[in-house]
């Protein structure tokens, strides 16, 4: 069934699509939101740790569905590729880790909401290119970035306290609202860090720290991470940039909509998408303009599920790079710590501490990462679940149940995002033989973590280690400090890989289409009415949450949009 035509329909209403939503509508664009997930509401804020979007091994909190969900993953191109399901591993991979809802993976993410460095954008030409990657720097820069990093943190809401981190690159203005303050792991992190000579602060967070435009200032609750938030104090984009999207009376809201593919006209121009809506008809969706913003695997999917005589290969994927040099925050590193005082508040958000001085410039290889406190383990569940490596051969029954009770409340996690390395093998594809419950290819993911990665992760662990023996953790509890040793049994056994939550690249945006799929206004070089608007464009990942700096290129990307559908672009021809 074919509908009206709109000037624009957006796939995915995550952290790019939502944005773009938003921008588009306001500028009087008629805009259609396609998403796959549901639009959940406040009443299913209901806080089921075993229904949470982290260390679950039955139905996830936000999507995806298991079952009609599958994906398959390998190391290598040589290996044959296994089903996987997205409850299996830790912080979602090796399926991906992105939940499926209105508002995409930010419903339920922790909230760390983070500006790039300059260096980040230009990795190539401070560290060369290693051997075995295909690192590049990005056609845009951190000052083209800049003003949009600040649009973002005043429309959707970011707490902070400017100039707290001496790394940070200059900001045009303070944050909209100031930090959340520490909790007892934040001022345990702060006490080993300043005993390290280290320089602690409050992390940028998209909660609300007060009162802000209309809704109200954040209620520690415990149930942040991996939950959505009761009261609207976190800053998601189903409680912020959809709903102004869909007030501007431009934008309507379709959920529950899987897309198939995007369909060209016989000039290779796109002219729509075509999808299975709720009751699973196929509808096909007119438009002048389409943008994709599904995620790092996602997107690469629909692209090469989109062929046709014009693109044999998959829409946008001439030069076979569609799907390519997908990353992860593989290079990172953590540890958990205890302590004889008491750490745990029965509150949140649980993230509140970090250090950036392992960001470029410190011994780290290839750009390093933020520590931060973690809040992944304050339910009891996850908590167990992460502490077996504590309990040696037997991490169940009597022994396990007796080290919860004694450390659960005198734990405290550090972590850290550190970069991964983008390869010409780390790719998404198609899988050949598997389909998802509408019969539509599903992703094959081939990834496999970079020697530069390892000697990162080994890098950045060690520095949480000392974080926290510095902070006065019962020495026999903490892990072993890594040795070279170590590094060099890592390094020959790699057996590492897969895209979690913080997944990014895949349709890399540059200058030169044989090594990239988006210009620097991530618009597709092959098609000109198509735009990728979501963490696939990114060429490196950075040693943040990826999620900030995505909302910021889809405000400068949707700007530019704008401005060029006023003078007349994008319009179907004929």
């Amino acid at each position: 069934m074919s509908l009206p035509r709109v000037d624009a329909v957006i796939v995915g209403s995550g952290a790019g699509g939502a944005v773009a939503a938003k921008v588009l509508s306001a500028a009087g664009l008629r805009v259609v939101l396609l998403e796959r997930g549901k639009l959940y509401s406040l009443k299913d804020a209901d806080h089921d740790i075993l229904r949470s979007q982290y260390y679950n091994s039955g139905p996830l909190g936000y999507g995806p569905d298991i079952k009609a969900n599958p994906r398959t993953f390998r190391l290598t191109p040589d290996q044959t590729a296994q089903l996987v399901y997205a409850n299996e591993g830790q912080y979602g991979a090796p399926y991906g880790g992105t939940g499926a809802a209105v508002g995409g993976g930010t419903v339920s993410f922790g909230a760390q909401s983070w500006r790039f460095v300059e260096k980040d954008f230009k990795m190539k030409s401070l560290y060369g290119v290693p051997e075995g990657t295909t690192l590049e720097d990005w056609p845009i820069t951190y000052q083209d970035l800049e003003p949009y990093y600040t649009q973002a943190e005043y429309e959707i809401g970011i707490s902070g306290d400017a100039g707290a981190n001496p790394f940070e690159s200059p900001r045009g203005k303070p944050y909209p609202m100031p930090a959340l303050a520490f909790d007892k792991a934040g001022d345990i992190l702060a006490r080993g860090a300043k005993k390290l000579g280290l320089h602690p602060f409050p992390l940028p967070l998209a909660i609300l720290s007060k009162d802000y435009d209309g809704r109200p200032a954040c209620i520690y609750c415990v149930f942040c991470e991996r939950f959505m938030c009761e009261v609207k104090a976190k800053s998601t984009m189903d409680v912020t940039m959809v709903p102004k999207a869909v007030a501007t009376g431009n934008c309507e809201l379709r959920a529950q909509c899987m897309v198939k593919e995007v369909v060209v006209d016989d000039q290779g121009r796109a002219r729509g998408v075509v999808y299975f809506g709720p009751d699973n008809k196929l509808y096909e969706q007119p438009a002048d303009l389409v943008v994709v913003s599904g995620s790092a695997t996602e997107s690469p999917r629909l692209l090469l599920n989109s062929k046709s005589k014009l693109f044999p290969t998959g829409l946008a994927n001439r030069t076979d790079q569609v799907g390519r040099h997908v990353m992860h925050h593989v290079g990172g590193g953590g540890a958990i710590g205890f302590f004889e005082e008491e750490t745990f508040e029965p509150y949140g958000p649980g993230f509140t501490a970090g250090v950036g001085d392992f960001v470029h410039a410190n011994g780290a290889v290839l750009g390093g990462g933020v520590v931060t406190t973690n809040a992944e383990y304050r339910q009891p569940l996850s908590f167990a679940r992460s502490c077996g490596w504590r309990l040696g051969a037997h991490p169940w029954g009597k022994t396990a149940k007796d080290f919860v009770r004694k450390q659960f409340r005198h734990m405290v996690s550090l972590g850290s995002p550190g970069q991964g390395m983008p390869t010409e093998d780390n790719r998404v594809d198609l899988d050949p033989t598997v389909r998802d419950a509408w019969g539509i290819p599903v992703v094959r993911t081939t990834h496999r973590v970079h020697p530069m990665d390892i000697r990162s992760s080994h890098f950045l662990t060690t520095k949480c280690i000392e974080i926290m023996r510095a902070a006065g953790a019962i020495e026999e509890l903490l892990p072993r400090l890594p040795t070279d040793a170590d590094l060099e049994w890592s390094l020959k056994h790699n057996t590492r890989g897969g895209l979690g939550e913080h997944q990014v690249g895949g349709c890399r945006m540059g200058n030169d289409p044989k090594g990239s799929v988006l210009n620097r206004y991530c618009q597709t070089h092959d098609v000109d009415n198509l735009f990728v608007v979501d963490g696939s464009c990114f060429p490196t990942i950075g040693g943040f949450n990826p999620v900030l700096t995505i909302q910021a290129n889809a405000f400068r990307v949707s700007d530019y949009i704008a401005k060029q559908w006023k003078g007349g672009a994008f319009r179907a021809r004929g």
